[in-house]
């Protein structure tokens, strides 16, 4: 069932659009050059709209937070969708500067009630495999039920007899009847990510930036949002089934040749980069409720992931929340004696909930422009840089966001 799941979110990925440039590209000119069609809107009950009191000098400070979307941090985001429908925000205040660290907002007090239902979850940071699967599947179309999966498919990976053999068998059946590429030819994403892997490959990362992290077994972009991932319980297996020594050898993805590697399990999560937005939590068991929430305002505070629960980013404004103060309080709260740096929320809103809200739309990760523009990235060659990098960190591939005029 595994493999089906999977399969289908290679079955149902977004089309995607080829182009050329003559000139050394940079960052800037790949998204330039992004059709219509790459750029996905973000829907306004995804968005919220923080305005702060007004600066010194009198100018407005409006922030657009994107939130995270299924199969991560739901209960938190939901939580969340509730704060702003309430109000709760409003009033309160940016409380917590810390340098390099973090910026933090809400109740100063601890005092002021939450609207009912709105509790710290007993749910975890990360999802398995399947949950991001059906995730996946879900993003263009509904996931098939399993009856509706053919049961020549089914009765082979429910027989506990059957062998990889089998197993690719049938999976180039359902490919070959949905007119797709077989598991062992690459297709069209599978041939731009290439694109950065090639170029950011070390003797020992064969598969290029994505598993070069420090923090993860291998990471990348997931429906606009970076994500780390590690396999548990892995060993190898021949054609056969038997367990056999790995292989001291990287095989290509969803290969069917011996041996096998197979995982008891594959879990991902949202990671920490810079204008990431985390629900603010005392000690565990406790996970936090979404009323107190913090960005990320230095260098990439990955050693977070997995520890707190990671519900949105900043795609507007950040510079009203990365240029104040700093707290000389512990860890960066403003003392008493300070408390005139507090920054006041006046609102918090759903942009579902202004009239003539901003629009915004993000570049597709599933694109060609992105996988172009995350191997610029990776090797900038334009006129300033004379040595490429030949790598990059998943935090520094920041997703293009726009807002939409007219």
């Amino acid at each position: 069932m595994k493999c089906i799941l999977a399969l289908s979110a290679l079955m149902f990925a977004a089309p995607i659009f080829a182009q050329d440039s003559s000139e050394p590209a940079t960052p800037s000119s790949v998204v330039a050059s992004a059709s219509a069609e790459e750029w996905l809107s973000i829907a306004p009950e995804d968005l919220l709209v923080m305005e702060l009191a007004p600066d010194a000098r009198g100018n407005g400070r409006t922030v657009v937070i994107q939130l995270m979307p299924a199969p991560f941090s739901q209960p938190w985001v939901e939580n969340i969708r509730t704060l702003a429908s309430a109000h709760w925000w409003d009033g309160t205040s940016v409380y917590r500067v810390q340098d390099n660290y973090v910026t933090q907002w809400g109740d100063v007090t601890e005092e002021k009630p939450l609207p009912e239902g709105v509790t710290s979850p007993a749910a975890g940071y990360d999802v398995d495999v399947d949950t991001l699967g059906m995730a996946s599947a879900e993003l263009n179309r509904p996931a098939p039920e399993y009856e509706e999966i053919p049961e020549s498919v089914r009765s082979v990976f429910e027989d506990p007899s059957s062998t990889h053999a089998d197993h690719k068998e049938a999976i180039e059946a359902l490919m070959n009847a949905a007119g797709l590429a077989g598991p062992s030819e690459p297709n069209r994403s599978e041939e731009l990510a290439m694109l950065s892997i090639t170029t950011t490959q070390t003797r020992l990362t064969e598969l290029g930036w994505h598993d070069r992290d420090s923090y993860a077994h291998w990471v990348e972009f997931w429906n606009g949002w970076p994500i780390g991932n590690v396999e548990q319980d892995v060993h190898w297996e021949d054609i056969e089934g038997n367990i056999v020594e790995e292989p001291g050898r990287r095989l290509p993805p969803q290969q069917f040749d011996e041996p096998y590697k197979v995982a008891g399990t594959s879990r991902f999560w949202p990671v920490h980069c810079y204008g990431y937005i985390g629900v603010a939590r005392n000690y565990a068991p406790d996970t936090g409720t979404g009323a107190e929430l913090y960005t990320i305002i230095g260098q990439p505070q990955r050693h977070m992931d997995r520890n707190l629960a990671v519900v949105g980013r900043v795609i507007e404004g950040m510079e009203h929340l990365s240029s104040l103060p700093r707290g000389s309080g512990d860890l960066g709260f403003y003392t008493e004696e300070e408390a005139d740096r507090r920054t006041p929320i006046l609102s918090v809103r759903l942009a579902s909930e202004i009239d003539a809200a901003p629009r915004y739309e993000y570049l597709s990760t599933d694109s060609e422009t992105f996988a172009r523009y995350a191997e610029v990235r990776a090797n900038r060659n334009d006129a300033f840089y004379t040595v490429p990098a030949g790598g990059v960190d998943v935090c520094s591939v920041q997703v293009p966001v726009r807002r939409v005029t007219g």
